[in-house]
């Protein structure tokens, strides 16, 4: 299952990256070694890059789930998540992501 959902990571559509990430972030919770691996890690670190809104929010729970178990394996994401955080504060996601005009304030919970 764990090579089939890393090959789905790379998927034109980024619905299918998505679930992609929310049935990684399942595995890891019922099988966190699987995600020790070196592969496992470059998919994560590429998903939060990811173009597509949803699947980087997707990718911040396996990350909230890394850094609750060993924080300074994720040290290397802040410049990221910083980034990220920025195009959020300066309404560069879409609107969807508002909740009262607060910019995705439950992306901003998760950072």
């Amino acid at each position: 299952v764990f090579p089939t959902m890393m090959k789905l990571l790379g998927h034109q559509q980024e619905y299918v990256r998505k679930k992609a990430i929310m049935a990684l972030h399942r595995l890891q919770k019922v099988a966190p070694e699987q995600m020790e691996t070196h592969e496992a890690r470059q998919a994560i670190r590429k998903c939060v890059c990811d173009p597509d809104p949803s699947v980087m929010a997707a990718t911040l729970n396996i990350i909230f789930e890394i850094t609750k178990t060993n924080p300074s394996s994720t040290k290397d994401l802040v410049p990221s998540l910083v980034s990220i955080l920025k195009q959020i504060t300066e309404h560069r996601l879409p609107r969807e992501y508002d909740y009262h005009r607060v910019p995705a304030p439950w992306v901003q919970i998760r950072i």
